[in-house]
């Protein structure tokens, strides 16, 4: 029910911004754009076997911003890395570097849950003097909320998802975006903030914080390794005494396994 009320939400901001379109495409387009970003590769053309079943011979070309993508390619250049279409559609959002090229610095802060107990994240009632101990993301999201900035402000949770902590959060990734602590305080993520998970793998991940979040899944077989060679090149001469920098010219068929 999660996942229909987002697909609905989609497909009425591209209704309101071009009204003339038939609701049918407005629709399939959604159902699409929505969903593709979390399905691996092997499972694209089943998903979108079942839209052209749901949608027969419709095709609907994707919204595309020229000004955004632009700024994409060139954050993507800065830091080294290859402007492949595929990398720059999966990295549209979030972009710290192309929010601060488009003059829309934001402001973020990351933490490592795992780095420690959830009773230091969140915060807790010490058992005996019921005083309450403020937590390092409690603290930080209050912070947030008071921070006078135009740009958007993220927090960034790199670390792996664990049912301990994450489901702490299901208030602040619901509708309400709210975080209740044990204080009974309450914290309202602001419209301008963010939550950014950045993880491996979602194996620890329940079906409720799965629909809870948006999900963006790089498929490697997208990007292949043809796009990794120049940045890995890029790196290996930038070290003066790197061991393969003698082979980075080298074919690869000729390189022996011990220089690999």
């Amino acid at each position: 029910l999660r996942a229909i009320k987002s697909v609905l939400v989609v497909a009425g901001s591209l209704k309101r911004e071009e009204r003339s379109r038939p609701e049918e495409q407005v629709l399939m387009r959604a159902l699409r754009d929505f969903n593709l970003p979390k399905i691996v590769t092997s499972d694209v053309p089943i998903f979108l076997g079942l839209i052209s079943d749901l949608f027969p011979q419709l095709d609907v070309p994707r919204k595309r911003d020229p000004t955004l993508e632009n700024a994409v390619r060139q954050s993507v250049s800065e830091l080294r890395l290859q402007p492949e279409e595929n990398f720059i559609l999966k990295v549209l959002h979030p972009f710290s570097s192309t929010y601060s090229n488009m003059k829309m610095k934001p402001v973020w802060n990351d933490i490592n849950p795992k780095a420690v107990t959830t009773d230091e994240l969140f915060g807790y009632l010490h058992p005996a003097t019921r005083e309450w101990k403020d937590g390092l993301f409690s603290s930080l999201m209050r912070e947030l909320t008071s921070v006078t900035h135009d740009g958007p402000k993220w927090i960034v949770l790199d670390g792996d998802i664990d049912p301990m902590w994450i489901e702490s959060l299901n208030t602040v990734m619901d509708d309400n975006k709210v975080l209740t602590l044990a204080s009974n305080e309450r914290i309202s993520l602001s419209s301008s903030m963010r939550l950014l998970f950045e993880i491996s793998h979602l194996r620890a991940a329940t079906p409720a914080t799965v629909s809870r979040a948006g999900i963006l899944y790089v498929n490697p077989q997208d990007l292949g390794w043809s796009s990794c060679t120049p940045s890995w090149t890029w790196f290996c001469l930038k070290k003066p005494s790197s061991i393969c920098k003698k082979h980075i010219q080298t074919p690869v068929y000729q390189l022996r396994p011990d220089t690999h």
